[in-house]
């Protein structure tokens, strides 16, 4: 119980300044609703505000943003069916199921569903005139604080979160290429299906960085810091499509290995090794990011030994095993520009390793 406690305590204790962020924002948005806007009952906006902000910290202009257009999409529904066919349980059941299939046909978030249909069955169930627009109001207002809120009074450093975001996304990508390597040096093709389950879900990473880095730009453009922290983010956020990049390039080679493997296609052991450094490359780019010394150097040497030694594999003229060394080359200059690779000098780089003649040595077969 002393243990549960301490880390409830410790959680609370990362979370008050955000809790109290909240319940101002809360009070500020009813105040606002109530005196300004002219609302005679503003029970929404305060909700809406601490939706909006949560104590996550992260996006609150998007998640203001979809709750005011579900807020929206469930109000114009529920007033559409309750004009055309009244209300009742039935009405209730096909409202429900209608807000939310136009909510996913907008491609929108949890939030977005959740309070398109919370807004419908209000409104289909709310008893007066006027509801409609109250609630509208309610998310206008409530949303917009915690936009101003969570900008101006965000309690982290802006690019932490960024930095986070994008060592996931490279330990995910390096660990994946790593399971690939073996499935190749192996021939195995269990473990080459389970390293393209892996590569299919490094997506998840990178959409997380993408949403750090627009946080971040969000929060450094109201910083008394503006300059320096935008200075500081844009080589970051520029390293966020790369890293995309590698990891589309990732899913295209986990595919190609595991057709490869099955289909017993001729697999050169130096496929399995250049893949190997690419994974080494990527471990090298999170450890320049940290700042450590050599780290670019280790990025261009590994780069370039990947791509030497997929191009002296002996493909046999065999498209998956071709494909394998294309991605290899493909993979190696999406990560020497995320490592700020001028894109004339990655392909510089990357040509003159095609070109080099690594020592030849015997090749098992089978």
């Amino acid at each position: 119980m002393r243990g549960a406690a301490r880390v409830r305590l410790g959680a609370l204790q990362g979370s008050w300044l955000a809790i109290v962020q909240s319940a101002v924002a809360a009070g500020v948005a009813w105040a606002i609703a109530k005196l300004v806007v002219g609302q005679p009952e503003p029970f929404f906006a305060p909700a809406a505000a601490v939706i909006s902000l949560g104590l996550s910290r992260g996006q609150p202009r998007r998640r203001a943003i979809e709750l005011s257009v579900g807020v929206a999409v469930g109000i114009g529904i529920a007033s559409a069916i309750v004009y055309l066919i009244g209300v009742g349980a039935i009405q209730v059941a096909v409202l429900v199921a209608l807000v939310m299939t136009v909510s996913l046909l907008l491609n929108g978030s949890q939030v977005l569903i959740n309070q398109a249909a919370v807004s419908a069955l209000l409104i289909m169930t709310l008893p007066g005139q006027g509801a409609e627009i109250d609630r509208f109001l309610d998310a206008c207002v409530g949303g917009a604080v915690a936009i101003v809120f969570g900008l101006l009074f965000s309690f982290h450093e802006p690019l932490a979160a960024v930095e986070d975001a994008r060592r996931d996304a490279l330990a995910g990508l390096a660990a994946t290429l790593e399971a690939i390597a073996r499935a190749l040096t192996a021939r195995e093709l269990p473990a080459a299906e389970a390293a393209l389950a892996d590569a299919r879900k490094l997506d998840r990473g990178v959409d997380i960085l993408y949403d750090a880095v627009s946080e971040a730009g969000e929060a450094a453009a109201f910083s008394p810091r503006r300059r320096a922290l935008m200075q500081e983010l844009d080589p970051q956020a520029g390293e966020a499509p790369q890293i995309d990049y590698a990891v589309r390039d990732t899913r295209v080679l986990a595919r190609a290995t595991t057709t490869a493997i099955r289909r017993e296609a001729h697999l050169d052991p130096r496929l399995g090794e250049a893949v190997a450094e690419l994974a080494a490359t990527t471990r090298a780019l999170d450890a320049a990011d940290r700042g450590h010394r050599g780290a670019r150097a280790d990025i261009r040497e590994r780069a370039s030994r990947a791509v030497e030694l997929a191009g002296a594999a002996d493909v046999h003229n065999s498209l998956w095993p071709t494909m394998i060394f294309g991605q290899t080359r493909a993979l190696a200059f999406d990560l020497l520009q995320a490592s700020g690779e001028d894109p004339d000098a990655a392909r510089a780089l990357i040509d003159a390793a095609a070109t080099t003649k690594i020592a030849e040595r015997p090749v098992r077969d089978g």
